[in-house]
C-alpha cells in the first residue's frame, strides 16, 4: 500500500486520522497503531505479505478507517480486489518481468 488520497473528513474540526485494515481471507493486518494524525493523503509505505493458491484466492478486502480513542473509529471506505481476476488477467499474464516494489 503506498498512499490514500483526499480521505473523507469523519471528525468534527479537523482531518481524519486514518489507518488501514486488510483482511485477506483469514489473515488480518491491522494498523490500528499507526494511524496517520490530521492527514487527509496519508503516505503508508507498507508492504503486507500473504499466501493464496490460485484459482480460488479470497479477495483482499482494504477498508479505511479514522482513528478515534473518545467515540469509536468510524469507518471512511473501502474497497474489495479480486486476485483471481487480476492474477488470470490478460494484461498481466503477458508481462514477462512482472514488477515487484520492495520499500
Amino acid at each position: 500500500m503506498i498512499e490514500g488520497f483526499d480521505f473523507a473528513q469523519r471528525d468534527i474540526g479537523s482531518f481524519s486520522d486514518p489507518y488501514l485494515k486488510i483482511i485477506i481471507g483469514d489473515r488480518v493486518f491491522n494498523e490500528r497503531d499507526n494511524y496517520f494524525l490530521d492527514e487527509p493523503n496519508p503516505k503508508f509505505y507498507k508492504r503486507y505479505q500473504f499466501s493464496a493458491t490460485f484459482p480460488g484466492a479470497p479477495p483482499a478486502v482494504i477498508e479505511a478507517y479514522d482513528f478515534d480513542d473518545l467515540f469509536g473509529d468510524d469507518l471512511i471506505g473501502k474497497t474489495s480486489v479480486d486476485l483471481d481476476d487480476r492474477f488470470f488477467s490478460p494484461d498481466w499474464q503477458c508481462i514477462e518481468e512482472k514488477p515487484i516494489e520492495y520499500r
